[in-house]
């Protein structure tokens, strides 16, 4: 067996026997303990995964239901025209934007976003401006929950009641984009520098390996959408950085399958070698909605396209991670 085997087979063995003995607040510490056994990488990184899977699982499809309740699909508009029309004008299914094989959310909700969700963080960093920020979301989430429940109902209740409802609707909806907003920017700097130094450790450990090669990826591909997304927003984005970023994603792709192109017996039954066929789809997809906001700029395309080829470069970039997250959540 190799060596460096052990440990994660050890670990897995301890973790199923805390499953069966129970779970909560203590089975989090101890399953704290066993990852800062593995690094500090990974005890940071297992910190942060309860609060980063209640958003990857649940706030996407409640961000959503917001959205449609507010702004309503036109249903005369064709589905394709629709596609690559931002959801402030057009919000249409939860399948538009990635794996739609989880749970709704508000059958999940309770169990994905627990009030535990900091506890591993709590332990390891009780400074953590996280943890407050969490707290602050679970709060408005459940608020919007409701408030999305009954609403959903409104059609049944009189005037007068529809309009408070509303307005409960918007105030609600309104302070609950504000906070996972700001959730998700708060996770995302930590989550990135976490990744880089995972890549770092998985090189040391294994070499340039198939799990090395999927997380470059995914490494790549975040780094554009957030780098377009911060151009984007401060008017600093050029045709010449769009392009250097598209160039990075379409590298990290094309290395990667010929990675995978020489592995000699392929088992498709390999966890790693099963997510990097999950997300060839959607991968290439979001590499030509990035090739498209380029050559449509280079080609002085009108604001209006511009706009639609970045919101779509966006929702391909949440669909690649939707796919990506349940399985590689499932097998490492």
């Amino acid at each position: 067996m190799h060596p460096a085997l052990l440990l994660p087979i050890g670990l897995a063995f301890m973790l199923m026997l805390v499953g069966l003995a129970g779970a909560g607040k203590h089975t989090q510490v101890l399953e704290l303990w066993l990852d800062r056994l593995d690094g500090p990488q990974t005890a940071a990184a297992s910190a942060l995964a309860p609060i980063i899977d209640c958003m990857n699982r649940v706030d996407r499809d409640t961000r959503l239901a917001y959205q449609r309740l507010v702004h309503p699909p036109m249903a005369e508009s064709a589905p394709e025209a629709q596609t690559s029309l931002p959801a402030g004008r057009h919000a249409r299914s939860r399948e538009e934007f990635g794996d739609n094989s989880e749970p709704q959310a508000r059958v999940i909700q309770n169990d994905v976003c627990a009030p535990t969700l900091t506890t591993k963080l709590a332990h390891q960093h009780p400074a953590s401006p996280l943890i407050g920020m969490t707290a602050e979301y679970l709060a408005s989430l459940q608020k919007i929950s409701s408030t999305l429940g009954t609403s959903n109902q409104r059609r049944l209740f009189g005037d007068v009641l529809q309009q408070r409802i509303q307005d409960e609707l918007s105030r609600n909806g309104e302070a609950y984009a504000t906070v996972s907003s700001q959730l998700r920017r708060g996770l995302a700097v930590q989550d990135q520098r976490l990744r880089v130094e995972q890549r770092a450790v998985l090189e040391a450990r294994l070499g340039q390996d198939l799990h090395w090669h999927l997380l470059n990826y995914m490494i790549s591909a975040r780094a554009a959408v957030d780098q377009i997304d911060d151009g984007v927003r401060t008017a600093s984005l050029t045709p010449q950085a769009l392009a250097k970023l598209t160039a990075a994603v379409q590298r990290a792709n094309e290395n990667s399958a010929t990675f995978v192109e020489h592995i000699p017996n392929k088992n498709l039954d390999d966890e790693a070698l099963h997510l990097w066929y999950v997300i060839r789809q959607p991968a290439d997809a979001y590499l030509i909605a990035l090739h498209n906001l380029l050559q449509d700029w280079l080609d002085h395309a009108p604001p209006q396209q511009l706009s639609d080829d970045y919101y779509l470069v966006t929702r391909r970039y949440d669909a690649l991670l939707s796919y990506y997250n349940r399985p590689a959540r499932n097998a490492f």
